[in-house]
């Protein structure tokens, strides 16, 4: 007699069903391409598609120096140029630390000039 293999438990530990309230948080990754940028936000386009009120830390460079806000997706806008499946996400810096912040008072005002 031979023994389906999916029927094999392989597992060393046995599972067990979660009750109901727990929540989980899953974190991803995803590179995105900044578009533009103001003091209170940026465009970013990105692959991967992102409901609004999603919040991500940010990692970048501005002009060679460190720059990681905490963004929320404000808003999405569809690509309509048909060159794939990019989406822009409009987003607000909701958190910053001061190196951040100076850093990008610097980018801004050396890119205005």
């Amino acid at each position: 007699m031979t023994m389906d293999p999916e029927a094999i438990e392989r597992r060393r530990q046995p599972r067990l069903e979660v009750r109901a309230g727990l929540e989980c948080r899953l974190e991803a990754r995803t590179r995105v391409r900044l578009v533009d940028i103001s003091l209170s936000g940026a465009l970013l386009a990105s692959e991967a598609p992102l409901p609004v009120g999603t919040r991500a830390h940010l990692n970048a460079g501005v002009a060679a120096t460190p720059f990681s806000p905490e963004v929320q997706v404000q808003r999405t806008l569809d690509d309509e140029s048909g060159r794939g499946r990019v989406q822009g996400l409009g987003a607000v810096f909701v958190e910053m630390d001061d190196q951040s912040r100076r850093n990008l008072e610097a980018f801004l005002r050396k890119a205005s000039e």
